[in-house]
């Protein structure tokens, strides 16, 4: 997820969530990657954030991913922040499960419990992190939350599916991706016949607070993540599970 630049500009990448899809099954692995995360850039060979290696294009952060994870990334699906107001929008709302009360940076309030979020307001829950001990690692959990309940909300409504064609067309200035028009009418159709619910599961790397020199602002010692391994290598075993 990029902020509120045109979809078509390069930029550093705030989001990263590798989706791991099982078909089969009909379960899906939502793997969250926190945004300071110290990297190895795939093309460069040094060390830097991971949001910076969105500055060189969503290549490189898929290949650095890919570098990270120990897999391979075929798909690639980029938004902006006026892509999640306006998909929220398009399909009603969602609903999730707040688990503490807060108030966003811009004074929406979010109750504790089950809360119905329009698009605005999903845009607010998902990107505050400051009011939160755990900063960018809540956030990372609230942006997983919204991405299943946008599955869940998308994958069970005949109406919804089939009103696919005019939802991507409101949508085609603020998402790019490299996912076939034939491969999304298949996954669709396929969808349709059977209406059924995807199992969707959440994990998350973690890391240490830390400082260092980054490739992308030579001569600045910026905060990063150091990677915690254990949970970088849980990550291979599960996509690992999911993809055989």
């Amino acid at each position: 997820i990029n902020c509120h630049i045109h979809i078509n500009n390069v930029s550093r990448s705030d989001v990263n969530i590798v989706v791991t899809v099982d078909p089969v099954n009909h379960k899906v692995l939502l793997t969250s990657i926190p945004r300071d995360y110290y990297v190895k850039l795939h093309s460069y060979g040094e060390f830097d954030k991971l949001t910076h290696a969105g500055i060189y294009g969503v290549s490189e952060s898929m290949s650095t991913i890919a570098d990270l994870l120990d897999t391979k990334i075929d798909y690639y699906i980029r938004v902006n922040f006026d892509t999640v107001i306006k998909l929220v929008d398009e399909i009603g709302g969602v609903d999730v499960y707040n688990n503490t009360s807060f108030k966003s940076w811009n004074g929406i309030y979010f109750s504790e419990g089950i809360i119905h979020l329009n698009g605005k307001n999903t845009l607010a829950y998902s990107r505050e992190r400051k009011v939160f001990s755990s900063g960018d690692r809540m956030r990372g959990k609230h942006q997983q939350q919204v991405i299943e309940a946008i599955i869940e909300k998308i994958s069970t409504s005949s109406v919804l599916l089939s009103n696919y064609g005019n939802i991507m067309n409101n949508m085609s200035n603020s998402i790019q991706t490299n996912v076939s028009s034939e491969n999304i009418k298949m996954f669709i159709k396929n969808q349709l016949d059977s209406l059924k619910s995807w199992n969707v599961e959440s994990i998350s790397l973690d890391g240490y607070d830390s400082s260092g020199y980054t490739y992308s602002m030579p001569g600045w010692y910026l905060y990063v993540m150091e990677p915690n391994i254990d949970t970088v290598n849980s990550a291979k075993e599960k996509i690992n599970e999911y993809l055989k």
